[in-house]
C-alpha cells in the first residue's frame, strides 16, 4: 500500500490554517497591547483624547478578534485532528508494525481529562516514530521540535485558561489591565506553538512521503508542501 492520496491535500490545509492563525494571533497581540495602553492611560488619568470613543473602538475591536480566533480556532482542531488520524493510517499503510495507538485514540485522547496531558504526545511521537522508514522504528531517536510543540501546547493551554478566568472576572482597571496582559501572553504563546507544531507537520509529511513504499508525491511549492488546486 502507498501513502493514502488526499494526505497530501489535508497537509496542505493544515499548514494555511496554522499560518492564517498565526497571522490572526499577531494581530490579537498587536491590538492586545493597545488595549494595554488604553487601560495604563486611564488608570493614572493621562490622556488627552476622547476615552470614551477610544474604549468602545477598542471593545469592538477586541471582541471582533475574538471572534475570528474562535472560528479558526474550531477550523484549525478539525483539519489538524483529521491530519493527525491520516498520519497514524499512513504510518501503518507503508509497513510500520505494533504500533500502539490507533488512528482513532491518536485523536481521540486529546478529550480525556487528565490523560490528555500525555498521551497525544506520546500518540504523536510514535507517529514521528514509525514514519521513519526503519524496521526498528520504536527505538528511532525524537527531536527536540516535538518535545517543544508539546511543551508549547501545555503552556498555551494553560495560559489560556488564566486569560479566560481573569476576563470573566475583571470588573475594575487593575484587573481589566491584568486580564489583557495575561490574554496578549497568551496568544505569543499560541504564536509559538502554531510555529512549531508547523515544523512537525512539515517532518512527519516528509518523512511519509520519503518511504520507497510511498506513491509519488504531488507537487511541491518552493517551501517543500504539496500543492492543491
Amino acid at each position: 500500500m502507498g501513502i493514502l492520496k488526499n494526505f497530501s491535500t489535508s497537509t496542505s490545509w493544515v499548514v494555511r490554517l496554522l499560518w492564517i492563525g498565526i497571522a490572526v494571533d499577531v494581530i490579537a497581540v498587536l491590538s492586545g497591547l493597545s488595549e494595554i495602553w488604553l487601560l495604563s492611560d486611564i488608570e493614572a488619568g493621562t490622556y488627552d483624547y476622547d476615552v470614551t470613543a477610544a474604549a468602545n473602538w477598542n471593545d469592538s475591536r477586541q471582541g471582533a478578534i475574538g471572534i475570528v480566533q474562535l472560528v479558526l480556532y474550531l477550523a484549525q482542531a478539525i483539519v489538524i485532528l483529521g491530519w493527525i488520524r491520516l498520519a497514524n493510517k499512513n504510518a501503518r499503510a507503508l509497513g510500520a508494525r505494533d504500533m500502539e495507538f490507533t488512528p482513532g485514540w491518536a485523536i481521540g485522547w486529546y478529550f480525556i481529562p487528565i490523560a490528555n496531558l500525555w498521551k497525544p504526545y506520546q500518540a504523536m511521537l510514535e507517529i514521528w516514530r514509525a514514519s521513519s522508514g526503519s524496521p526498528d522504528w520504536k527505538s528511532a531517536g525524537t527531536s527536540g521540535t516535538l518535545q517543544g510543540w508539546w511543551a508549547a501546547w501545555l503552556v498555551a493551554n494553560a495560559l489560556g485558561r488564566v486569560s479566560f478566568r481573569l476576563s470573566i472576572k475583571a470588573r475594575e482597571i487593575p484587573e481589566l489591565k491584568n486580564a489583557s496582559i495575561a490574554t496578549a501572553v497568551s496568544d505569543v504563546a499560541s504564536v509559538v506553538l502554531s510555529l512549531l507544531f508547523l515544523e512537525v507537520v512539515k517532518e512527519i509529511y516528509r518523512r511519509q512521503t520519503a518511504w520507497p513504499a510511498a506513491a509519488p508525491a504531488m507537487p511541491q511549492d518552493s517551501a517543500g508542501l504539496p500543492e492543491t488546486a
